[in-house]
């Protein structure tokens, strides 16, 4: 009996086997919803980037006392003084690599902006048109993201969808 104590000082292969293989698939678990996780954020920021470049536009067409234009194209998102969204552009937003402006309109929002939409100055309220929204879809389109100005409200909303745009969820 003692001597059986004395040479077992280790573990067996089949107790290492059995340990390294719950410890697989426990990581894989995690990856997976540390993954979800990162493209959540990922849409998540991109709906709060794309409204605050927006109500940036906004402002900057008060300041100027002049229309500004805004047009997207692929991941990129451009404001050009003027109603006519050509020339040379004044400031620029892009998006991660990831991400890309949708040519959409979803629940809420009749009018896409993104073949053009002009910012007029309006004296003490936002520069932004009357309603319309801004997409943003994520690689495999299921998660989106949206600047949304609601024709009641003088701001634009973000907003995130996790069903293809099926329902939105305010920032």
């Amino acid at each position: 009996m003692k001597h059986s104590i004395e040479m077992k000082k280790g573990f067996t292969m089949v107790e290492l086997l059995v340990v390294v293989s719950i410890m697989g698939i426990l990581s894989t678990m995690g990856v997976a919803s540390l993954h979800a996780a990162i493209v959540n954020n990922r849409v998540r920021d991109a709906a709060l980037n794309v409204t605050a470049y927006l109500e940036r536009v906004a402002s900057e067409a008060n300041r100027l006392s002049s229309k500004v234009c805004v047009k997207a194209n692929g991941n990129t998102i451009s404001a050009y003084k003027g109603a006519s969204c050509s020339g040379t552009a004044i400031s620029h937003h892009t998006l991660e690599k990831a991400l890309s402006f949708e040519n959409a309109t979803h629940k809420d929002c009749s009018s896409s902006w993104y073949n053009g939409v002009t910012f007029e100055p309006k004296f003490g309220l936002s520069a932004a048109p009357v309603q319309g929204c801004i997409v943003v879809k994520y690689s495999g389109g299921e998660k989106k993201a949206r600047a949304l100005k609601k024709k009641e409200k003088n701001n634009i909303i973000p907003q995130v969808s996790y069903d293809r745009g099926n329902s939105w969820t305010d920032l």
